[in-house]
């Protein structure tokens, strides 16, 4: 057994893939380019998109914190969605609130008191949901390359594999005898192939359910808030006195 790991240490010590690269052909070169190239751009995806969502998720909690830590009244939290422009609850809330204040749809008399509910419920079920679509565009944006490349690499490794195996077969008819030296060529493009499809394919594959996961759960977050946003807004104006009531309550 001794010996068996002794061997297995040699022969990690003597791979070589600088080698095996000058002696890949054209096609592996060219394979061995491709994946190189959707890996790097994988990790520049992954590097910006988990700053993105770590960002988004980190201010989410430190935007409801500091509204449940304050008086806890909307216009207090409109106030400080400014200073979490990454949190998509605060985008939400803004959203909402602006819905509220600029529509002005409960203040018209000409609305009864089920038609100012059915259209409070309305305005903001619709703001919100155009809210969360747009934070999950955002969100959700290029998470599209990491899918391609996980799904895309192995197959440029696995033709570069079939490319290299076939080159190997061909130079050893030509050269009509079993030598090393006429496979060599062949064997180092199938295997370059494989390692650079499998270099881009497993951390695009493992961050794009990572990443996805995380933006499930801030879809999540951003639909149970949205529902609590509404019934604080739909109870808010249950408290407000109808507009006939508030005009002859004036003072001119």
């Amino acid at each position: 057994m001794n010996e068996a790991l002794a061997l297995a240490g040699i022969a990690a010590n003597h791979v070589n893939l600088f080698q095996a690269i000058r002696d890949s052909d054209i096609m592996g070169i060219i394979c061995l380019v491709a994946c190189l190239t959707l890996s790097v751009f994988s990790w520049a995806i992954i590097l910006y998109k988990t700053n993105q969502i770590n960002a988004a998720s980190r201010q989410s909690d430190r935007f409801i914190d500091k509204c449940m830590s304050g008086r806890g009244s909307l216009e207090e939290a409109y106030r400080h969605t400014g200073e979490y422009p990454d949190s998509p609850l605060a985008q939400i809330l803004r959203e909402a609130y602006l819905e509220m204040q600029m529509e002005n749809w409960y203040n018209d008399d000409s609305y009864s008191d089920e038609d100012r509910f059915t259209a409070a419920r309305v305005s903001l079920e619709r703001v919100c949901e155009r809210t969360i679509s747009t934070e999950i565009r955002h969100l959700e944006s290029y998470l599209i390359f990491l899918a391609t490349t996980s799904n895309v690499a192995p197959f440029i490794g696995l033709f570069g594999t079939v490319w290299g195996v076939l080159g190997a077969f061909q130079s050893l008819v030509t050269a009509g005898s079993a030598a090393l030296s006429a496979l060599a060529p062949g064997m180092a493009t199938a295997l370059v192939a494989t390692i650079a499809g499998l270099v881009a394919a497993i951390p695009a594959s493992i961050f794009y359910n990572y990443l996805t996961n995380k933006i499930t759960i801030l879809i999540s977050r951003m639909d149970s808030f949205a529902l609590e946003l509404s019934n604080i807004m739909q109870k808010r104006l249950i408290k407000m006195p109808p507009p006939a009531a508030a005009a002859s309550g004036r003072r001119y």
